[in-house]
């Protein structure tokens, strides 16, 4: 297992590259799903560092498929409007 430095490294550098969920970041690093919530508390320290870098963290918000809801939370269950758990993860980058 990497330690905290370099998993926030490699999640800053992958981010840096392409717009990713955080599911995809877990798959492409070949984490463990259990560390879902770690990597989101990575992702929102990302953006202390990106500023620092000059650099922002961009979210692309979650979104109900089915009723094109748009969610404020990170990691939604359940669309407040439909009921619907047809849900797109919201995606991050960083420029």
């Amino acid at each position: 297992m990497m330690n905290q430095k370099n998993l926030r490294e490699k999640i800053f550098d992958l981010l840096m590259e392409r717009e990713m969920s955080v599911s995809e970041i877990i798959r492409e690093l070949g984490l463990d799903p259990s560390m879902r919530k770690e990597v989101f508390r990575i992702i929102e320290s990302l953006g202390r560092i990106a500023k620092r870098k000059g650099m922002r963290v961009y979210v692309m918000p979650a979104t109900c498929l089915s009723c094109g809801f748009t969610f404020r939370s990170l990691n939604p269950s359940k669309c407040p409007e439909c009921r619907s758990e047809r849900i797109s993860e919201a995606k991050f980058i960083i420029k």
